[in-house]
């Protein structure tokens, strides 16, 4: 695992602790994917913010939240 991904899978157990172990268990690339994905929206989002473009910022939160329903659906298959 990368560290992008490594990221993105921490920020997912920060967002749901309640899913924990099952986040913390899948290593499938499919699932990487999404942590690295998760990852670079969640910077985009930042750097939005800092410009205050409240607008594209909405919209990346909308992927964030598609991409957390996406890793919780690949960890409770495995």
């Amino acid at each position: 695992m990368g560290p992008v991904e490594d990221r993105g899978r921490s920020r997912l157990l920060l967002r749901m602790p309640a899913w924990r172990v099952e986040l913390q268990r899948v290593t499938t690339p499919e699932f990487l994917e999404v942590c690295e994905a998760y990852e670079l929206v969640w910077d985009a989002i930042m750097a939005f913010e800092r410009i205050d473009a409240t607008d594209q910022a909405a919209e990346f939160r909308e992927l964030a939240d598609f991409l957390e329903v996406e890793a919780l659906s690949i960890a409770l298959q495995h």
